[in-house]
């Protein structure tokens, strides 16, 4: 997997890691100010801080899934009133009265898709600040900064080269390595991926700026062991150890969470449905996905893994504890009245929306309906001689036989 971690993410992400970045700086020098100056600290606490910050996204998203089960016998009715009706007035017919239950419950299918919208580029961006810290923490950087500058000094570009190769640094972008040198910036992008065994060849391969390495690296380790444990390792290097914890239980956190959040949700047979089948699958394949993967990351991934896990875990509990609580007949009427006043800002008034949609909808079925009818109607003059497609006509319509009678008179007469 070809990363670069230190250089600040540029594009759409880039000001939301910023913030994310400012705030984990923020973390660091607190706690350093208490004499807590460890990255794993700051992570734990890190994920705590931005959970509370997502809190609003996280209740509407909540509160839509309260909704959902109140809805969904209602919208499966429909979907099995229609079902193998594929004709195109079935299928308008469904989507109507899809779109009234939305209308009942003053919500819409995209209103659980927003604050998941908006918590992707938000977790994107946590990730990107954990990948890379010294892009975000000043203190840190000044560390590897230091040994970037010893490196300066000597021929270092074929060995870091290397070295970025073999890490799996995506150095193609990198622009100034056609002139085989490298900014500081990107000396640390390869040297943030450094485990124990990588800083002792560092430091065997240039003994000249030893001192230098030695005690930049005494510090960085510091600030990043966990007990006997450097975080910037991956799990494996300590063999079979308590490391290999961090796997398990990034595993284990995730299933009890997938199953947490299934828990208040009715359930239903879903045999029929392959998108919830492909779900279920997924609640199940993801979290050991995520252990195997903690396997190739340094712990410090590991770690945020599993406080992010168990924070979101804690913190759905006490969510849904609230939401328990709200009457959910009060919440379906705030939000049709919320509904209503959007409604009325835009000069739309209440249930002319659907009006108006069933009006499009219906257009060509409507056009069809009346085509028959002039049809039939011409039929019944041509039989009788008589005109029957006005609607207000008193003449009463002939009945079969007798249209099939002044139909065999007028073909004599022709005759």
């Amino acid at each position: 997997m070809n990363l670069v971690v230190l250089t600040q993410v540029g594009g759409w992400l880039k000001w939301p890691a910023w913030i994310f970045g400012q705030v984990f700086e923020w973390l660091y020098e607190l706690l350093s100010l208490i004499g807590i100056e460890n990255v794993a600290v700051t992570v734990v606490l890190f994920t705590i801080v931005t959970k509370l910050l997502m809190t609003p996204l996280t209740i509407k998203q909540q509160k839509f899934s309260r909704l959902s089960n109140k809805m969904n016998p209602e919208l499966t009715a429909i979907q099995e009133k229609y079902k193998g009706k594929k004709d195109e007035k079935s299928m308008r017919l469904q989507q109507l009265e899809t779109q009234a239950v939305y209308e009942k419950y003053g919500t819409s299918p995209t209103s659980g898709c927003l604050p998941m919208l908006i918590t992707l580029p938000i977790m994107f961006a946590l990730y990107r600040v954990i990948y890379a810290i010294p892009a975000y923490v000043d203190d840190i950087y000044a560390l590897y900064n230091a040994i970037a500058e010893g490196l300066k000094s000597l021929d270092y570009f074929p060995y870091m080269s290397e070295v970025a190769t073999s890490l799996g640094v995506a150095t193609k972008d990198f622009a100034e390595m056609s002139e085989s040198v490298l900014t500081n910036d990107h000396l640390i992008d390869i040297m943030t991926k450094f485990g124990t065994k990588d800083w002792t060849a560092l430091a065997e391969q240039f003994p000249s700026i030893e001192a230098i390495i030695a005690e930049n690296v005494t510090q960085i380790n510091a600030i990043h062991s966990v007990g006997k444990f450097n975080i910037l390792d991956k799990p494996w290097d300590y063999k079979w150890s308590l490391a290999l914890l961090i796997p398990v239980l990034a595993t284990v956190t995730q299933l009890i969470s997938s199953k947490l959040s299934m828990a208040g949700q009715k359930k239903r047979d879903n045999s029929d449905n392959p998108m919830a089948q492909s779900m279920n699958s997924m609640m199940y394949t993801m979290p050991f996905m995520s252990g195997i993967m903690c396997f190739m990351f340094p712990i410090c991934i590991g770690i945020y893994w599993v406080a992010s896990t168990v924070v979101t875990t804690v913190y759905q509990i006490i969510i849904n504890k609230h939401i328990d609580k709200m009457d959910i007949d009060e919440m379906i009427a705030k939000n049709v009245e919320k509904q209503n006043k959007k409604k009325e800002k835009y000069g739309i008034e209440y249930g002319s929306k659907m009006a108006e949609l069933a009006k499009t909808q219906t257009k060509s079925i409507d056009a069809e309906a009346a085509y028959k009818k002039e049809k039939t109607a011409s039929s019944y003059a041509n039989a009788t001689g008589k005109d029957y497609s006005s609607e207000d006509s008193d003449t009463p319509k002939p009945s079969v036989e007798t249209k099939s009678i002044a139909g065999y008179a007028n073909m004599l007469k022709r005759d």
